[in-house]
């Protein structure tokens, strides 16, 4: 079921669980102290896919990309992005598009324990701090458990399910006196939509 899921899951969503595990929620906001203690961290960030357009869905504003490595990806393009109309199949395009990352030290919930990552299907909520148009995209939600602590180094190691290991800086080296070894940080992922669709250079998408 694991490897299933992971193999189904964009891959875009797939390699930015490596990138952004790398400032995890030990720079947090802190709750109210009348409600149990627990380290919470959103973000997000722009990344970049350049690739040639293989089909557009004019009507759902979708567009799928052939990367250099030949994998082909899907980007639903926001309505703020113009001269989509314009774009063709053949075109060698450059696509940004923001992912937004909760990230909370705690344990994981019985589903969560059973199901240690998962795609999240649209009707998501947003965070406060959520990427533009993030409310309503897929998410892929993962269970890390912390591995190593390094207060001189001021890193953290996690593993992720599927077995990898990160190792980190803390953006905040005091939180790593409130987090053990074993503990769980639970990730959600969330792919915004597209928000800058502009033309190529064909040997950059090949």
């Amino acid at each position: 079921m694991k490897s299933s899921i992971i193999n189904n899951a964009p891959s875009r969503l797939i390699a930015a669980l490596a990138t952004l595990t790398l400032v995890l929620p030990l720079a947090a906001q802190e709750v109210k102290p009348a409600k149990p203690k627990m380290l919470t961290r959103e973000e997000h960030m722009l990344l970049s896919i350049t690739g040639t357009i293989q089909d557009i869905d004019y009507a759902k504003r979708e567009v799928t990309l052939k990367g250099p490595m030949g994998k082909t990806e899907t980007f639903a393009v926001d309505e703020k992005v113009k001269r989509l109309n314009e774009a063709k199949v053949g075109d060698a395009v450059t696509i940004d598009y923001y992912v937004g990352m909760v990230a909370e030290l705690r344990k994981p919930t019985p589903e969560e324990e059973k199901r240690p990552i998962s795609i999240l299907e649209a009707g998501g909520k947003a965070g406060t701090n959520s990427a533009p148009a993030a409310a309503g995209m897929r998410s892929l939600k993962a269970v890390c458990t912390i591995e190593g602590l390094d207060r001189p180094t001021q890193t953290v190691t996690v593993k992720g399910p599927a077995g990898r290991y990160w190792t980190a800086r803390v953006a905040d080296p005091s939180r790593l006196e409130q987090a053990r070894i074993g503990e769980t940080v639970v990730i959600t992922l969330t792919e915004a939509a597209a928000v800058s669709l502009k033309k190529a250079d064909k040997k950059r998408a090949e």
